[in-house]
């Protein structure tokens, strides 16, 4: 029994051994087989995250195209002239600028003005781009190259011509030689769509500078003119203009050239002594004046510092304006514009004549002029004795004088009397009571032209 049963025993304990030992020959396969299905899972979920990844930054991109912000971000540092995003705001500023362009032309400058903006906006060199592409203006750019090499070749020309000038010859002979060889008075240097002023006669040009010159004798603008062409030059230069001009200014005293000792009537209006019509003659005075004594303060004495000015403008037809104010000429000189002068600012008007360098001056004032309207209602008003009506008569006497380089630029006092009732009081010509007029050009007197100058025969 007892051996039966070690028998069984010890091939019991011998079938465990075998089992736990093939147990132990297995195990590192099931260890392989359990790391390759975790290695396998793995590179699945990564595969997956990775196709989850690349799908979201793919829509994300296609977001970021369809969206205008990515596109405003794009096109402004790579500008590319194919788009057609760029073609249509360039367009529309082009069409904005245009209608600007409309409406100012109609008159409509606030409308216009917004345009503008917005197309400037848009695109900031809108009116660079439209230039560039007008094929208008590269026609009119090749017409005008072809027209400078014209002038190119008249001017090569003309400087043959100048060749043949002869020692001693005028100035104005040597033009008019060369514009007689030309054949044509003025030429147009730019090609225009309406009329020039080559196509007026030579006698409509006169008339066109009498009225530069007009009735006010406005020399200034006449050598203006004279300086835009050779043609001009030569017509500012005629000598029945400068010989109306003359007559104009010293009447029946004119004479002729020769006689005064002049080349022509031109040097003869500029040299001979007369006064400037352009503007106005103005005198400044300063003085102190003795104040009273404070009532408070016996021993405080005040000292004035006084200052006013004189004012003269002469026109051609012998009329003078004389105004004695304290306002300065920026505020005076505006009122001495017309020769119908308000009287009750004081203004007064007279005449004058011109003998040699000497302006002899006589003003006639009232002391009605000076008196306010009073109403036309008497009936309940008490009657009053009518002042007896005092005139005074001014005599003044002036010298012209030049000052540097600037010709009858000063009128310094040699005459002055007043006469009232009869009496006539002189006055001690002082420089510093009476300091002489110096003359001040005034542009907006000769800014408008309201009659040519008259042709004397």
């Amino acid at each position: 029994m007892a051996s039966a049963t070690g028998s069984g025993s010890g091939t019991g304990t011998g079938d465990c051994e075998g089992e736990e030992q093939d147990d132990s020959s297995s195990y590192p396969e099931v260890l392989e087989l359990t790391e390759t299905l975790n290695s396998l899972s793995v590179d699945k979920s990564q595969e997956d995250y990775e196709d989850e990844l690349s799908l979201f930054r793919q829509q994300w991109r296609r977001e970021l195209e369809d969206s205008p912000s990515h596109h405003r971000h794009v096109m402004k540092p790579v500008p590319d002239s194919t788009d057609s995003s760029l073609q249509t705001e360039e367009d529309k500023a082009k069409s904005l600028f245009l209608l600007g362009v409309e409406m100012e032309n109609g008159g409509k400058l606030y409308e216009a003005i917004k345009h503008y903006k917005k197309a400037i906006q848009i695109l900031p060199d809108v009116e660079s781009q439209l230039y560039k592409g007008s094929e208008v203006k590269v026609v009119a750019r090749q017409e005008v190259l072809e027209e400078e090499e014209e002038v190119t070749n008249t001017t090569v020309a003309d400087e043959s011509d100048d060749e043949d000038a002869v020692e001693g010859e005028e100035f104005v002979s040597r033009i008019q030689r060369i514009l007689t060889r030309k054949g044509h008075f003025l030429q147009a240097n730019c090609p225009t769509k309406g009329g020039h002023m080559s196509w007026l006669p030579y006698e409509v040009l006169q008339l066109i500078l009498r009225w530069v010159v007009s009735s006010d004798l406005d020399s200034i603008s006449l050598e203006q003119v004279s300086t835009v062409s050779r043609g001009f030059y030569v017509a500012a230069r005629a000598h029945e203009l400068w010989r109306s001009m003359c007559i104009r200014t010293w009447g029946a005293e004119c004479g002729t050239p020769r006689v005064h000792e002049f080349a022509s009537w031109r040097q003869m209006y500029i040299e001979r002594p007369r006064l400037n019509l352009h503007g106005c003659y103005i005198s400044k005075t300063t003085y102190l004046r003795h104040g009273e004594n404070s009532f408070q303060d016996q021993f405080y004495r005040p000292w004035y510092f006084i200052d006013y000015f004189r004012y003269l403008r002469f026109f051609p037809e012998g009329l003078v304006l004389m105004w004695t104010t304290p306002d300065e000429p920026i505020n005076c000189v505006s009122h001495l514009k017309y020769r119908n002068a308000r009287q009750s600012q004081g203004i007064m008007s007279g005449h004058y004549r011109l003998v040699e360098n000497k302006v002899i001056i006589v003003i006639k004032k009232s002391s009605a002029e000076k008196k306010a309207p009073q109403s036309s209602n008497t009936r309940f008003r008490a009657r009053r004795k009518e002042s007896h009506e005092q005139e005074q008569i001014y005599h003044i006497e002036l010298e012209l004088r030049n000052v540097r380089s600037h010709r009858n630029w000063s009128l310094v006092w040699k005459h002055y009397a007043v006469s009232t009732r009869g009496q006539w009081s002189n006055f001690e010509l002082g420089s510093k009571k009476f300091p002489p007029f110096m003359f001040s050009r005034v542009r907006n007197y000769t800014a408008e032209s309201y009659e040519p100058l008259t042709s004397y025969t």
